[in-house]
């Protein structure tokens, strides 16, 4: 079997708060659709997603790292059908420790756990399941995957949407935080395992007026520092005290103090004056409860817990900042000192549907009150000086329209970095460079991040020489993914990157095709729309593609400058000087009718998200028209100056090819006719080699739902574009998705649902059937090659089970197939493999480098030995 290696994953991270990061090393685990993508974030290389974990039978919708003291080595993941899984990393391997299927009979809406140890010594997991069927789920899990269900707690009609999970303050005992679809915050507090874990309600947060998404603990103090005042002087806490932020839809992130009751000291304290104290507190909120006024409530209130005492929870704090959803929030990791000034690193970042995210802080009280944060008054608790929450730093982009908002607010390696997804599925980094420890003081910045298809991706294309990739897909963009070459430690390092986003269309694409191998820079799309759409590379992708991965292309002077797409159209207009930029842009206050800015210029790393929505666009430069209904086809002839197109069909008529030139983009020749159905694939033959290029585009091949393919051969002498039928064949049980030529066109192969794939040969003027191959799964997709030095045809076939299968034969015996490399989840796809295709540069002799795409979302290259 041939060896191969994974070279780049594209992913996009999933619209929900399905992600986490491992804050010792900076790994992030986030879900792509079926698949939980890792990626280590803190990487020098910024190499991307580098494994993705498959098991999800259905797209994950919740995902959390265990807590723990160490490297975490354990999250879980729940999905929309109800399943929950536990993986654990072993020797540097993410596996499945247990799973739990049918955990809720609807979506996995919110998971938690923490590594606990036993008497025994033996360390096991504690992992919480919420689902949409209102119920919160707790499990035991151990080693050896075991799993417990140990208690049940319905929420009576309400869906948990965030839980957390934390230790009762100086307790071993927990506390369970539960925030959904109600405007409050429910707490249950429980027993340790050894004691008899049973979760019971103790309080609801009232203040909220909106569903509660997201929540967060922190221990500012650990339990063990000094007994006394905190010593902090940046925020009055103390040692062993929780804090809980929640986060609503109402916009508002509230604190709450969850502290330990002292009995003892109050049932012996003499009366205090009414206007001081507790008792002016007391007095403040019953008259704001006589008010009618719901906004804030700062009377702690207690609750017992059996055989542990009692605990006072007040609301500490109201932070208003954002505009919009709270989608996210996440205390900065704690010190690893264990003294009690820890707490002056606290620090609490929120993420929210604005487009921004938010770092928090406490400042001292005093006449630089900031607006953004309203605090209620600080425990009387220490000496040390009351403090407010303020807003420090903020990230986002405030200047795109096209960004729906931020999901998840994550740290990254030493809390010096911040991580969240965007709405369109790429990822969001600033890092904090410091001269010193003091990271108020540092500037942040945006660094390398990953992106990805948000929806099945529906074509992959090289361009005639191999040197990027284009992808087409569902999520209505075009994307360009090409090598980052630079210098890392005095060594050479090349990792792929999304370059580029030419097109973001108001359609789901079904298919792409450069014009030529002359014109690299050029390409057609065609998309569930009646048009075919062309595109020229403006003169700042030229100028990025030279800087980052080498590739010069020349001609860059005659293009223009960038492009840019009016609100509400669909055609990117060509942007010449900044000054065209400023006359796109509509007179209007809506910043939805923003037009995203240009950057010009060209970075020394890959585009950042706000610049591939905004500065990577192609401008559009023409448009076909002529079929009447959805464009399925598009492909480009190899040395003439063609290109071919088909649409969706129900009846013959409009089951038919059109051909365009690209020299003129007028029709040309005849319409060709022939199928009955939608023609899926439509490939022009390339040359024998026999004839130099002047036999290639001899050969027009088109399939078809009818589960026929019908080849037209060229009319020489008749003018450019004339071909004429040449061969049919009924030759499939069902559909037929794809087709490919071999590289030197002796033979075609066609991939059907009936699960297989045939290759088809010449004899004379006929076309016949010389293999067969069968496989478990609908073949889907199909892609050949061939290794001049070992003489060996390879031909690549995709699975509806995500599967890739490789094969290789001599061309003097083509009905014996031989398998090379069997590519299953493990490094392939999930769902159905839809498209296939080879480069044709090589990184050697004996290797071949295919890159795939799949209704998993995602994009693969592979490097694979022959």
């Amino acid at each position: 079997m041939g060896r191969v290696e994974q070279l780049y994953i594209s992913a996009a991270c999933s619209r929900n708060h399905a992600s986490a990061a491992r804050k010792q090393d900076g790994l992030v685990a986030f879900a792509s659709g079926h698949l939980v993508a890792l990626w280590q974030s803190a990487s020098a290389t910024a190499a991307g997603v580098d494994r993705t974990l498959a098991g999800h039978g259905a797209d994950i919708s919740s995902l959390a790292f265990a807590q723990s003291p160490q490297t975490s080595d354990c999250f879980v993941t729940g999905d929309a059908k109800g399943d929950a899984r536990i993986w654990r990393e072993l020797n540097g391997e993410w596996t499945t420790l247990a799973a739990l299927p049918a955990a809720h009979s609807g979506s996995v809406s919110a998971v938690e756990a923490v590594e606990i140890t036993c008497d025994d010594g033996e360390k096991q997991y504690l992992v919480l399941t919420g689902g949409s069927d209102a119920v919160v789920k707790v499990w035991t899990v151990s080693l050896r995957g075991e799993a417990t269900l140990r208690q049940s707690i319905s929420l009576k009609g309400k869906i948990p949407l965030s839980l957390a999970l934390s230790n009762l303050p100086s307790s071993t005992n927990y506390v369970l935080a539960v925030g959904g679809t109600e405007p409050r915050v429910q707490l249950y507090t429980s027993p340790s395992v050894e004691k008899g874990l049973e979760f019971r309600k103790s309080l609801s947060l009232e203040g909220h007026t909106d569903w509660v998404r997201c929540l967060s603990f922190t221990t500012p103090v650990p339990a063990t520092a000094d007994a006394g005042p905190s010593t902090s002087t940046a925020y009055d806490i103390a040692p062993g005290e929780v804090l809980l932020a929640s986060g609503s839809q109402d916009n508002y992130i509230r604190l709450w103090r969850i502290s330990r009751r002292s009995t003892s000291a109050t049932d012996t304290a003499p009366p205090k004056p009414a206007t001081s104290g507790l008792d002016a507190l007391d007095a403040l909120d019953e008259a704001l409860a006589a008010a009618d006024d719901g906004e804030l409530r700062v009377k702690a209130h207690d609750f017992t817990v059996a055989g542990d005492g009692e605990f006072s929870c007040a609301s500490e704090a109201v932070l208003l900042g954002h505009d919009a959803w709270v989608t996210g929030l996440n205390w900065a990791p704690s010190s690893t000192s264990t003294s009690s000034s820890s707490a002056s690193a606290l620090r609490l970042l929120s993420a929210s549907a604005d487009r921004s995210l938010i770092l928090w802080t406490p400042v001292p009280s005093g006449p630089s009150l900031s607006s953004t944060a309203a605090s209620a008054p600080s425990s009387t608790s220490s000496t040390a000086a009351p403090s407010v929450w303020t807003s420090t730093h903020r990230f986002g982009e405030f200047t795109s329209s096209t960004n729906l908002g931020f999901f998840g607010a994550l740290w990254g390696l030493d809390a010096r970095t911040v991580l969240a997804s965007g709405w369109g599925g790429s990822w969001h980094v600033w890092r904090c460079d410091m001269g010193d420890d003091d990271e108020e003081e540092g500037v942040w910045t945006p660094q390398v991040a990953v992106s990805g298809h948000l929806g099945s991706v529906r074509q992959v294309v090289w361009e005639g020489e191999g040197e990027y990739l284009l992808s087409a897909s569902a999520d209505m963009s075009a994307r360009l993914h090409a090598p980052w070459r630079r210098q890392v430690g005095g060594k050479a390092v090349e990792t792929w990157h999304e370059l580029g986003r030419p097109q973001i269309h108001g359609y789901p694409l079904a298919s792409v095709a450069f014009t030529s191998t002359n014109k690299r820079l050029q390409f057609v799309s065609g998309a569930d729309e009646k048009i075919v759409r062309v595109f020229d590379a403006p003169k700042l992708w030229v100028q990025t593609l030279r800087a980052l991965s080498g590739v010069d292309e020349g001609d860059e002077e005659s293009r223009p400058m960038a492009a840019n797409v009016p609100p509400l159209g669909l055609s990117n207009r060509a942007i010449a000087t900044p000054a065209d930029a400023d006359n796109i842009a509509p007179a209007s206050n809506d910043p939805f009718d923003a037009v995203t800015p240009v950057n010009y210029t060209v970075a020394e790393h890959p585009p950042l998200e706000e610049q591939l929505l905004g500065s990577m666009l192609w401008p559009e430069v023409e448009k076909l028209y002529g079929h009447a209904f959805e464009l399925v086809a598009v492909a480009s002839a190899h040395a003439s100056p063609l290109i071919a197109t088909a649409c969706k069909a129900t009846a013959p008529e409009h089951a038919v090819v059109r051909l365009y030139s690209t020299a003129t983009w007028q029709p040309v020749g005849t319409v060709l006719d022939g199928h009955s159905l939608t023609i899926t694939k439509l490939a022009f033959s390339p040359s024998t080699g026999a004839e130099g290029a002047q036999d290639a585009d001899r050969w027009l091949l088109s399939v078809s739902r009818d589960r026929t393919w019908r080849l037209y051969e060229r009319s020489e002498g008749e003018g450019e574009g004339s071909y004429r039928p040449a061969a049919s064949a009924k030759s499939h049980a069902r559909i037929i998705w794809d087709a490919a030529w071999a590289a030197d066109a002796s033979f075609f192969a066609t991939a059907s649902r009936d699960k297989t794939v045939k290759v088809w040969t010449r004899e004379g003027s006929e076309w016949s059937s010389v293999a067969s191959l069968r496989f478990d799964e609908a073949a889907t997709s199909i892609a050949a090659s061939f290794v001049a030095e070992k003489r060996l045809h390879v031909i690549a076939v995709g699975l509806e089970s995500g599967e890739v299968h490789l094969f290789t034969a001599a061309p003097d015996s083509l009905a014996s197939w031989t398998p090379l490399a069997k590519l299953d989840s493990s490094i392939a796809h999930v769902l159905a493999v839809t498209t296939l295709a080879f480069c044709p540069r090589r990184p050697s002799s004996s290797v071949l480098r295919l890159a795939s795409g799949s209704d998993d979302h995602s994009v693969r290259i592979f490097d694979v030995e022959v």
